[in-house]
């Protein structure tokens, strides 16, 4: 079991639990929550555009009537004479006909909170508060107020103002102070219909309370909330009546995208205006919600049941095999004296029967056969070592290096110190060492054969980066150099080369050398590759890779069309050999 995770039977079947029923169902639960969710957002949006076309419709026509309202008063011949001779110069028949007809007007619309009427002919202002008339006050400055001279100046005939609290414009005692309705003005100016002389102003404060009559059909869910908007932006209605002739705020609306917006343009007499519905998606989605959270207790019921059928299960028939698997990890860790077997008579107990007698088998052949071979390998080694190491003086070299530095001949200093370099790394000739500190070997001794030899060698090295990581056994590629010197160089200096590459691929360590020079006939290849002929620094490399890696490794000789030969070594890198330092 070495090199794999272990998993009890135990832990598979809570795998396997949560794989086919608990992950299967709480998807099917997410599955069956967002499809509702969409199914029911679709179902909100076509309802809530019919509501609000409705509704647009409504307040329209609304609007329409308390916007042509007040002519039918201007109509009224007690009402046309007052308006063109003004309040003073009216009888008091003439002038309490007027006043009947004003309370009677007032009184049939419950939703008009106030009357203001201005007099042009005399400048006077009257105030109809809850169907109750105020006394005349002079206004000489009426005009001058907003919207009044914008109104005049541009002939408007009639005008929407935004909600505000209801304002006693005229200081009237029939209005309390105590009244904060919130009301929606509507400015109206009054003309001679055949002259088209100006007779004056009235001002209709209707209660906006009004408008949530004509909102009921998309106010009446929980979660809801509608915004008429004007033109400018300003809130006209809003069950919030802090939000009331205020400036609508976007960002507040869309809430991070927890809100569904919809909106709807009215026409005509309210051009540029907006019918908002705005709904919570927490609103929206409860139920559904509920009804995921109701799957997800079902959920975690079931996943309680099929924990405890998991653990009876394991208690019944695991126990057994858990209690075996314990006592094989026992022998894993060098206890050999572990008894297995057991008085079951079941499949579990002729295992562990079968285990035993073959955990007796591998204790007998232990020190006979597996202690043997391991003295057979440290015995191959050390011939090995001997074969590759020379005997220099290490001591003797470190003291000589010493002479040579109180000389001044610094040149023979630093040959002394490569070459105790060279000795200190072929000591280690039987362990793993990294590739780049066989390169750093390798350079070393041809700095000796450049002082050597006097000249620049024709020797080039090519080993990726990455592969200078794994490790080796230790003095594997020198002896390609060693061989390079006396085969190719020392005969045909001048058209001899070497060059050693070295990659990784597919999992395989791969070095390359290339040895020009003296030309090596078919035979002598075969009888190198044999280990019949040649010298011992490439039998070394042959031998040492099979007793690291036995058949994993090769090792490939071969002639380059007669102009020296080639030396493959290839090395898994996922043996202990090959990896990474």
């Amino acid at each position: 079991m070495e090199g794999r995770a272990f998993m009890s039977i135990r832990t598979r079947l809570f795998v396997m639990l949560l794989l086919f029923i608990i992950l299967p169902y709480f998807l099917f639960v997410i599955f069956i929550y967002e499809n509702s969710k969409s199914s029911i957002e679709e179902r909100d949006l076509a309802r809530s555009q019919e509501e609000l076309n409705e509704s647009r419709a409504d307040l329209e026509q609304y609007a329409e009537e308390m916007v042509r309202l007040p002519y039918s008063l201007f109509n009224m011949p007690e009402v046309q004479q007052v308006l063109e001779n003004g309040m003073l110069e009216e009888t008091t028949e003439h002038v309490r006909a007027f006043e009947n007809s004003v309370e009677t007007y007032a009184a049939t619309r419950p939703d008009i909170r106030q009357l203001r009427f201005y007099f042009q002919e005399d400048q006077q202002a009257l105030t109809v508060y809850q169907s109750n008339v105020s006394a005349p006050k002079p206004a000489p400055d009426y005009l001058e107020g907003a919207p009044f001279r914008e109104m005049n100046e541009s002939k408007t005939a009639y005008m929407l103002e935004t909600p505000h609290v209801l304002v006693n414009e005229d200081k009237v005692a029939i209005v309390p102070e105590s009244d904060n309705t919130i009301v929606l003005p509507i400015q109206h100016r009054i003309t001679d219909v055949l002259s088209g002389e100006f007779l004056g102003f009235l001002t209709t404060d209707i209660e906006v309370t009004s408008f949530s009559r004509l909102l009921e059909a998309v106010t009446r869910e929980a979660g809801t909330q509608v915004i008429l908007v004007n033109g400018n932006g300003e809130i006209i209605y809003s069950k919030d009546s802090k939000q009331i002739g205020k400036n609508m705020d976007e960002s507040q609306m869309a809430a991070g995208g927890e809100n569904i917006v919809l909106r709807e343009e009215l026409g005509e007499p309210l051009a540029d205006w907006q019918l908002i519905k705005v709904t919570s998606k927490d609103e929206l989605f409860r139920d559904a919600r509920e009804t995921a959270w109701t799957n997800v207790v079902l959920g975690i019921g079931v996943v309680l049941l099929g924990t405890v059928l998991v653990l009876v299960v394991s208690r019944v028939f695991t126990k057994p095999i858990i209690t075996l698997s314990e006592q094989v990890r026992s022998i894993e860790g060098g206890q050999m004296n572990v008894r297995l077997k057991t008085e079951r008579k079941d499949e579990i107990g002729h295992l562990a029967a079968h285990m035993q007698e073959m955990l007796n088998r591998i204790d007998t052949h232990i020190a006979r056969e597996y202690k043997l071979e391991l003295e057979v390998r440290e015995s191959q080694l050390r011939m090995l070592k001997s074969q590759v190491n020379p005997h220099f003086l290490f001591n003797a070299l470190q003291s000589i290096g010493a002479v040579a530095l109180r000389s001044g001949d610094r040149e023979v200093y630093k040959l002394l110190v490569t070459l105790s370099k060279m000795m200190r790394y072929a000591l280690q000739a039987d362990q793993l060492v990294p590739v780049r500190d066989e390169l750093d070997y390798i350079n070393s001794y041809i700095t000796l054969q450049k002082e050597r030899f006097g000249a620049d060698l024709p020797i080039t090295i090519q080993v990726e980066k990455n592969v200078q990581e794994y490790r080796i056994p230790s003095m594997l590629l020198q002896p390609l150099v060693e061989n390079y010197f006396k085969h190719s160089y020392e005969t045909m200096r001048d058209k001899s080369s070497f060059i050693l590459k070295g990659t990784v691929k597919d999992g395989v360590i791969i070095f390359n050398a290339a040895s020009y020079g003296a030309a090596v006939s078919a035979e002598e290849i075969r009888l190198l590759q044999e280990g019949v002929a040649g010298g011992t620094g490439l039998q070394n490399i042959a031998e040492r890779l099979h007793l690291h890696h036995g058949d994993k490794a090769a090792f490939q000789l071969g002639n380059l069309d007669g102009k020296g030969f080639g030396v493959t070594i290839c090395i898994p890198a996922e043996e202990q050999g090959g990896q990474k330092a």
